[in-house]
């Protein structure tokens, strides 16, 4: 069965001190599914206004987003987000959210696999890997991701990111690491949304 991208117009979100755009998915069969899919990244993106405001001072927040994936049923996307308030450094937050377009599901990082899988280990371990193949430096020893950590899903690959400095100094930036989904297919559901991105044979 063909299915198509999802509509996604842009909205944005004014204020005299914030400046953010963001996404709005349109054109879905399912007026609900598109209602709660809406729902969850106008809230996401409140949320990340709220991270970024320093408290009793004038934060200036400006913001934008990436489709990252957009086929097969799968949404993935990122919200970007800079608070400005005079510091020595400006705070940057990447916020990512991944639905499914046909139930309008959204996703943590530990509702993509088996359960009982040890995903936790074995994504850190190939993270692990990927840090010292890469010498990304690091504020201290890397101890694993979380149970849920930030993701979105780009095409065929699982892109497990850090938010500064979460495990790197400042100016490294935000850490990405790529997992090929077909590396991992092991400890993914059949009826999973990351069995959808292997390619077929």
């Amino acid at each position: 069965m063909l299915t198509l991208p999802v509509y996604i117009k842009t909205n944005s979100y004014f204020t005299p001190t914030v400046n953010m755009y963001y996404p709005f998915v349109y054109g879905l069969e399912d007026p609900s599914v598109q209602k709660h899919i809406n729902y969850n990244i106008q809230n996401m993106m409140y949320k990340l206004i709220a991270e970024l405001r320093q408290p009793d001072m004038i934060t200036y927040i400006t913001g934008s987003y990436e489709i990252k994936n957009n086929q097969r049923n799968v949404l993935s996307l990122t919200l970007n987000g800079l608070g400005d308030f005079h510091g020595a450094h400006p705070v940057t937050i990447v916020k990512s959210l991944t639905a499914d377009t046909r139930t309008g599901e959204i996703y943590q990082l530990s509702e993509l696999f088996k359960k009982g899988s040890d995903y936790v280990k074995v994504l850190s371990d190939m993270i692990a890997k990927q840090i010292k193949e890469r010498d990304i430096p690091l504020l201290g020893e890397f101890k694993g991701i979380k149970p849920n950590q930030d993701y979105y899903i780009a095409d065929k690959g699982l892109v497990i990111y850090f938010q500064q400095v979460e495990i790197s100094p400042y100016y490294v930036g935000f850490p990405y690491f790529l997992i090929p989904i077909y590396d991992i297919q092991d400890l993914i559901p059949e009826d999973g949304i990351l069995n959808r991105m292997i390619p077929f044979v």
